[in-house]
């Protein structure tokens, strides 16, 4: 096998959330096909007041996915993210515990970890124990929200940023946000990928017949989890304009999350029960056919990094309504590939949707074809090739 590298990341599917950090195991897949060694290091809450903490009890301390080796390691964390500032404390202190047994089995030659803070600030304060280099993965909210949070995360995140070998981000935004943090960080941006062979075009109304959805009218759907941060309100409002100027729209919310009840409530507000759903969690294999269904997907999000579900949505060949946050105009092309519209405004929003919808419904269709040839160059084969080349790029320098 090629360079063995050790993955940590909080983000990470299991039993207890499937789709948890799918995108992090989607890399490393990828990764494992492109000849790397890898395994995968998850800390997991340990704390009693924790959503779902009986659940993660039940996680095995091993297990392997698609053929992967994953280890999960208990770790204090608090509902809400209280105490967040000492998470990076409290996943030093978790994996410090396992890291030497799983380093005599698995010898590591590099740790790879994704969000800087925690997971980087933790992998830049053990990598000396083992004698390897950090490389961790900025995926956004990790330098754009959470140093907001207060001075000591922010604080922390700057170190972490000095205690990395190298930092990847995927976007070009995302590392002008941490070159703004420490100037002299050793960074470049490598663009997440999706799956062609899994998110590839077929028919809409063959989609819809597997979904047992109706063949007629117009649906937008949304894929994410129900937090404050996808800004679910906002499409809400907007999409109760649309619905009252077209009969025959519908509007489909696939995920789960705190919010839920309060947006369902949200729903019955506006007037719009019967033309929205909550479909709750939906099994990832599923998620290419639902975007198939759909004749826009909306993103509204305050914030984000790169999202996959922009990625997956091109390659369906469908056009994406997103809020010009985070790395998303730096992939979807407004007026070519999909509309932008701005974060947190419900005219803008509406504005979009109208266009795609109703003003010119050619824009499905063209902008889908575009979105799709667009999307040729976004795989995770090709995000593989190019972390690999990081990784070898880190290693030599640390031989020199």
């Amino acid at each position: 096998m090629g360079t063995r590298v050790l993955v940590v990341s909080h983000m990470y599917p299991n039993q207890v959330n499937p789709m948890a950090g799918i995108f992090v195991h989607n890399q490393t897949k990828a990764l494992k096909r492109a000849g790397i060694d890898v395994r995968v290091v998850v800390p997991i809450p340990h704390f009693p007041l924790y959503r779902k903490w009986r659940g993660y009890r039940q996680l095995p301390a091993r297990t392997d996915l698609d053929g992967i080796p994953i280890y999960y390691v208990p770790t204090w964390m608090f509902p809400g993210g209280f105490f967040f500032s000492q998470y990076g404390t409290l996943y030093v202190n978790a994996l410090r515990k396992v890291l030497p047994s799983i380093h005599e089995e698995f010898p590591f030659e590099l740790i790879h970890c994704h969000t800087i803070y925690p997971d980087g600030y933790a992998g830049s304060l053990l990598k000396q124990a083992f004698g390897v280099p950090v490389v961790s993965t900025v995926h956004g909210s990790d330098v754009m929200l959470y140093p907001k949070r207060s001075r000591r995360v922010y604080e922390r995140t700057e170190q972490a940023l000095r205690g990395n070998d190298f930092v990847i981000t995927v976007s070009e935004r995302a590392r002008q946000e941490v070159i703004k943090m420490v100037p002299d960080t050793k960074a470049a941006t490598i663009y997440n990928g999706f799956d062609p062979s899994r998110f590839q075009p077929m028919e809409k109304s063959a989609a819809r017949k597997t979904l047992g959805l109706p063949l007629s009218g117009k649906q937008v759907l949304f894929v994410g989890n129900l937090y404050q941060v996808k800004g679910i309100p906002y499409l809400l409002e907007a999409f109760r304009t649309i619905a009252a100027e077209c009969e025959e729209v519908s509007l489909n919310l696939i995920g789960e999350g705190p919010l839920r009840a309060e947006l369902e409530q949200q729903v019955e507000q506006l007037g719009l029960r019967g033309r929205v759903t909550f479909l709750g969690r939906k099994p990832y294999e599923e998620i290419p056919v639902w975007i198939n269904s759909a004749d826009v997907v909306a993103l509204t999000s305050l914030s984000e990094g790169l999202p996959s579900i922009l990625l997956e949505t091109m390659g369906c060949g469908r056009a994406m309504v997103a809020t010009d946050v985070g790395g998303i105009r730096e992939i979807l092309q407004d007026g070519r590939t999909g509309l932008l519209a701005q974060s947190q405004d419900v005219d803008s929003i509406t504005r979009a949707l109208r266009k795609i919808l109703i003003e010119d419904e050619s824009f499905i269709d063209t902008m889908g074809k575009q979105a799709l040839e667009a999307s040729r160059k976004l795989t995770w084969e090709q995000n593989a090739e190019n972390t690999k080349a990081v990784y070898a790029r880190v290693l030599e320098e640390k031989q020199s």
